[in-house]
């Protein structure tokens, strides 16, 4: 059954009143601070069809009525649509601020975005492209240890400490980095992975012993730059909301923001526009309470990574719809700016 104009407007008014106040609405409240037009009592019946259409809930026998899932749910498509295909005015002068390293340009504006909506911000960080490996290097700290160096043409830097099974003569290296970085850099992961495979062992002659291990942390690092990692800023906003002064339901709150997998799973884009998930609508048990506003950020069109903001479901959706689009169209001019076709 639709909503009429007039249960929208007494919808949203709760929803309003709500997000402000933390505390379940009555009747008399709209009436007073809504110019609605319409008696208390006709609210009060409003409001109980509201509820029995599943768009309110009643908390306590003698209390008013709070927004559900539901309702914020109508509340937020409408919110939505007002948004597609609509440019913001706004805009954030903080490119003099940043230096132009990828990771610390996405943390910066998680941080900014954190600062102006007072709320927890969660970043994923960029899907990079493993295919360009810039250098290799085997730095030896000891006759079985060596530090092993991956190089991107972005500045990305993977390093791992390999334990050698036997003594390598530090001449070695010399030879192994010459190698590698033939072999290696700028060819496609598949070549990278033929070469471990097939030829590998058989140029190493004599020292084939530390293929393996070689081996091993190339592919390791290949992995890693293909994962991202979740940056999360603003955690403590969390604690400013009434919901969350109950110490048991802070802690699993900071608990969630500590499970990564969780986290990348939470902010893998789902569609190319601003999309949100409220309370039960999150797969994730522990996301039941929550709210999640996120969208993605881009170099030229592709979708390098997603930004997100995380509180509870009484949370002022159209204030942070709001700031997260402009705030992510910034993100992604200045990403496209900077590295163009790099990534």
């Amino acid at each position: 059954m639709p909503l009429d104009d007039r249960k929208k407007k007494i919808l949203y008014a709760v929803i309003t009143d709500y997000i402000m106040t933390a505390e379940p609405i009555g009747s008399r409240t709209i009436a007073k601070k809504y110019n609605i037009g319409l008696s208390s009592a006709t609210i009060r019946n409003e409001m109980a069809d509201l509820e029995e259409m599943g768009y309110l809930e009643q908390p306590h026998t003698s209390a008013g009525r709070i927004p559900s899932d539901k309702g914020y749910r109508f509340y937020v498509d409408s919110i939505l649509r007002s948004y597609i295909n609509n440019d913001s005015p706004i805009s954030y002068n903080t490119r003099e601020e940043i230096i132009a390293e990828f990771d610390e340009i996405v943390k910066k504006y998680a941080k900014i975005l954190a600062n102006i909506t007072h709320h927890t911000t969660v970043a994923k960080m960029p899907r990079l492209n493993p295919d360009r490996i810039k250098r290799i290097q085997l730095i030896p700290v000891a006759s079985n240890k060596i530090i092993f160096l991956v190089v991107t043409d972005t500045g990305i830097v993977k390093n791992h400490l390999l334990n050698l099974c036997q003594n390598v003569d530090r001449n070695i290296f010399e030879f192994l980095n010459n190698l590698l970085n033939d072999k290696i850099p700028e060819k496609s992961e598949k070549d990278i992975f033929e070469f471990l495979q097939q030829d590998l062992r058989q140029m190493l002659g004599e020292i084939a012993f530390i293929a393996d291990e070689l081996i091993n942390t190339i592919l390791l690092s290949l992995k890693q730059l293909q994962e991202t990692d979740i940056y999360a800023d603003g955690t403590s906003h969390i604690l400013d909301f009434p919901e969350y002064k109950d110490l048991s339901k802070a802690k699993n709150f900071f608990n969630l923001l500590e499970n990564k997998l969780l986290l990348n799973e939470v902010l893998e884009p789902e569609v190319d526009f601003i999309d949100v998930k409220i309370g039960s609508e999150n797969k994730f048990e522990e996301m039941k309470d929550l709210s999640v506003i996120k969208t993605t950020y881009k170099i030229n069109g592709r979708v390098v990574g997603t930004i997100g903001i995380i509180g509870p479901t009484r949370m002022d959706y159209r204030k942070l719809i709001s700031e997260i689009n402009v705030m992510t169209k910034e993100l992604s001019n200045l990403l496209s700016s900077i590295y163009n076709d790099e990534i």
